[in-house]
């Protein structure tokens, strides 16, 4: 998926349709799906080899019985009307009234329209299918011939033929990007009138491909609607005005000093890597605070780093603190914990067994709720569960919903990482467009925990470090990748020097914005 540049307001499905009836009120009849299928058309059309284009390839589009069908039927009229040869494949027959005008719309013009058959061709003849089989209001898994249609069509892309989705990739729910049964994995999706979270979150960033936005002309009608999206896409205009200024009349000082708490015996390279993450995102200070005795007395890497035992650190000097990698679960790990929760006025970062303690120790859990400062938890789904007194399938089920409760529980930012990673601080939710397979490995996430709390140390506000945090994290996956670092053997300390990058990347960007 191509990552996105600019924010993108995300909505849920009940939201889009009132939208949509909002919109259509004000229009002629059948207005919003002639300008679907319109769009679906042009956008494919652009995308066709030149065979096809010439009209000697067909292109194939399923038809499900709603409206998606529906802008399925009109996309196959107007490729037909460019000379594109277009089978269409009905899954049933239209239910809806725009869908059934459509369907009469397509026959009229000449489109052959027939039943889906279950048995898929040997060899797939087509240059591309259009899924319009079911749309955003999908709330069960498929079953049945759709099953079996969507299952076929798996096929045929395995074996190269690009799929374009109208709306959603059918099987795939909208609000939560997870699939109970079988989905569709499409190259492209084209989302009518506004994106569903579903898109960028769960398995919606391996099954939507690029997504695009055909707004229909319906701008206005989002003001008819009272529930405005708090849902949207972290980009750089997130968080770039907090980023952290670098005068020439400073001093290491001036950009914080950051504590990294955590490294139990057998466990050290976990604060290590969070602290020489810490100083690469530009923290003027950093300090490593061991659980373990037997833990090293300097860092040949990066001897700028300054080691010592957790017991003998000043955190009360501390602009912010790191606490939980490598932490364990032991009696010092807690006492460690709970030396850090004493902080009530300084920002803390709270990861890995940090967490684990909050879940384990009701007593911990509600110093956190009670703090003054500024807190964001990072859970992985597994931690979530654990905090949330549920299981990893709950969490993953409506990851959205799953960072809102948290951050609402613990007066907290909550970043739930994983694919789509959501970013949330009560009040808005954001999910992250950067970042790829390559972060599936061991101490990615202490690397997160470094760079949040370095920008914390410098002074940005918990939820836009937050933020920026997460972005240039995924953004440096992206550049190792591109690089020739991965995905597959990408370590996480070689984040280190592309996040370096990237945060410089966005510095400059937002001084040359200064006013």
């Amino acid at each position: 998926m191509a990552t996105a540049t600019a924010s993108l307001d995300l909505y849920l499905p009940a939201t889009l349709r009132d939208v949509e009836r909002a919109a259509a009120a004000k229009l002629a009849p059948h207005t919003l799906m002639t300008r679907a299928g319109a769009a679906i058309a042009h956008r494919l059309y652009g995308r066709l080899p030149a065979l096809a284009s010439a009209g000697r390839q067909p292109v194939l589009l399923l038809a499900g019985p709603g409206n998606n069908g529906g802008d399925a039927y009109i996309a196959a009229r107007e490729l037909h009307r460019r000379g594109v040869l277009v089978d269409v494949w009905q899954l049933s027959p239209p239910t809806a009234d725009d869908a059934r005008w459509a369907l009469g719309e397509a026959l009229t013009a000449g489109v052959p329209v027939r039943a889906a058959p279950t048995i898929w061709p040997q060899a797939t003849p087509y240059a591309w299918i259009v899924d319009g089989v079911f749309g955003i209001g999908l709330s069960r898994a498929l079953d049945g011939a759709a099953a079996t249609l969507v299952e076929n069509i798996a096929h045929a892309h395995a074996q190269g033929t690009p799929v374009l989705a109208i709306d959603i990739p059918s099987g795939l729910l909208a609000a939560t990007g997870m699939a109970d049964g079988p989905v569709i994995h499409a190259d492209a999706t084209i989302a009518m009138i506004g994106a569903c979270p579903g898109l960028f979150t769960g398995i919606g960033r391996d099954v939507a491909g690029d997504v695009l936005v055909a707004t229909l002309g319906a701008h206005d009608a989002f003001v008819a609607v009272p529930a405005r999206s708090s849902i949207v896409t972290i980009s750089p205009d997130a968080f770039r005005a907090h980023l952290p200024r670098r005068h020439h009349a400073s001093h290491k000082g001036s950009y914080g000093s950051l504590a990294v708490l955590g490294g139990f015996d057998g466990m050290v390279g976990a604060p290590m890597l969070s602290a020489r993450t810490g100083l690469m995102t530009g923290a003027g200070r950093v300090y490593v605070g061991f659980v373990a005795h037997e833990a090293p007395a300097w860092d040949p890497v990066h001897p700028e780093l300054m080691l010592r035992h957790a017991e003998n650190l000043d955190l009360a000097s501390m602009q912010a603190v790191s606490v939980g990698p490598g932490l364990g679960t032991s009696a010092a790990s807690a006492a460690c914990l709970s030396r850090a929760l004493a902080l009530d006025d300084t920002p803390l970062v709270i990861d890995a067994d940090a967490l684990n303690l909050l879940a384990a120790e009701p007593a911990l859990a509600e110093r956190v709720r009670r703090r003054a400062g500024p807190t964001v938890l990072t859970p992985h789904p597994l931690e979530a569960a654990r905090l949330s007194g549920c299981d990893v399938a709950r969490i993953q089920s409506d990851r959205v919903a799953s960072a809102r409760a948290l951050a609402q529980h613990f007066g907290a930012t909550v970043v739930l990482k994983g694919s789509g990673t959501v970013v949330d601080d009560g009040a808005t939710t954001w999910i992250n467009t950067t970042g790829n397979a390559g972060l599936a490995t061991a101490g990615t996430g202490d690397v997160l925990t470094g760079v949040i709390g370095a920008l914390l140390a410098q002074g940005m506000p918990a939820t836009h470090a937050a933020l920026a945090g997460v972005w240039i994290h995924g953004r440096a996956a992206e550049r190792c990748v591109r690089e020739g670092a991965g995905p597959a053997g990408l370590t996480a300390s070689e984040l280190l020097p592309a996040i370096r990058t990237e945060l410089a990347m966005a510095s400059v960007i937002r001084a040359q914005r200064r006013p």
